[in-house]
């Protein structure tokens, strides 16, 4: 039965999605303020949300052992964002989506077993089976003309950035899912956004040619934050209303929501082989909410 958790999921990969369409259309140079940028308007929205639903109360149950967790899993999630930053330097940021979803779900699933002791039923192996297909069809089966690599860089340099990314991405996912087992989602993503907001602080005093400058061209930016916060938010009430595997399942199929954004607003063409990945990928997505 589709259930809320189910539906947060996947509202967060649209919105994902659709974030990395924009980010597509910014100069590396400014990719990276996107991160600062979106610390601090998930930050204000969580602020006023708290203060909304009267959540303040909830940081009194957090232990130091609390704390320390939530400000790792929100670390290694900032180093996943910054690996992904790289990853889209690298490899054609389409490409890097896929590969990225693609390898996300694998890692996640993993660690579930091995660390949460999650029970995975049938439906959620066949439905990844379908989803992760459907990613290497629209991979793999691409245009003679089509590069995987951006000009100048290297094959091994990109493997690893695409490998780090979802890695540290599962990694943080899967901590804060044993975080939100006892406490509530916004004082957890509220330690997120301003953990964010002080380390890329630090970061910009530390490396001079780094900067936050917002002006009127860069209005991109500002909504693929604002999208980046809602997948956000998306994301975690996702992961305490139902197990990491199967949001982050239903989370891989942004690039299908990806591929649609770059053909509406940037005009990318989608080949027969994109359409056949993409009906696997929604079969997959089918399967595991039934």
């Amino acid at each position: 039965m589709f259930a809320i958790g189910e539906a947060l999921a996947l509202l967060s990969a649209f919105l994902w999605g659709n974030s990395g369409v924009l980010l597509k259309s910014l100069p590396n140079n400014k990719r990276i303020s996107f991160i600062f940028l979106e610390s601090i308007i998930s930050g204000i929205i969580i602020l006023i949300l708290i203060s909304a639903l009267n959540q303040w109360k909830e940081f009194a149950e957090f232990t130091y052992i609390t704390v320390f967790f939530a400000i790792l899993a929100a670390s290694i999630n900032l180093a996943g964002s910054v690996f992904y930053i790289y990853t889209i330097k690298h490899v054609k940021v389409g490409m890097g989506f896929v590969i990225i979803n693609s390898l996300f779900p694998l890692f996640s699933i993993i660690g579930s077993i091995f660390f949460l002791g999650d029970k995975l039923s049938l439906p959620i192996y066949l439905g990844a089976v379908f989803i992760l297909i459907g990613i290497s069809i629209i991979a793999i089966k691409r245009d003679s003309s089509f590069s995987f690599l951006e000009e100048g860089s290297v094959m091994k340099v990109a493997i690893i950035f695409c490998t780090l990314t979802p890695l540290s991405w599962a990694i943080g996912a899967l901590i804060m899912d044993r975080l939100l087992d006892d406490h509530a989602v916004l004082p957890l993503v509220f330690i997120r956004a301003i953990n964010t907001f002080i380390i890329c602080i630090i970061l910009s005093l530390l490396i001079k040619k780094v900067s936050f400058k917002i002006q009127r061209n860069e209005k991109r930016l500002i909504f693929a934050s604002f999208l980046t916060t809602g997948a956000m938010l998306g994301w975690f009430t996702s992961l305490s209303l139902s197990e990491a595997a199967l949001t982050v399942i239903l989370g891989s199929s942004a690039p299908i929501f990806a591929l649609f954004g770059g053909w509406l607003f940037l005009k990318e063409k989608i080949n027969k082989a994109g359409f056949i990945g993409i009906v696997s990928c929604l079969i997959g997505v089918i399967i595991v909410i039934l």
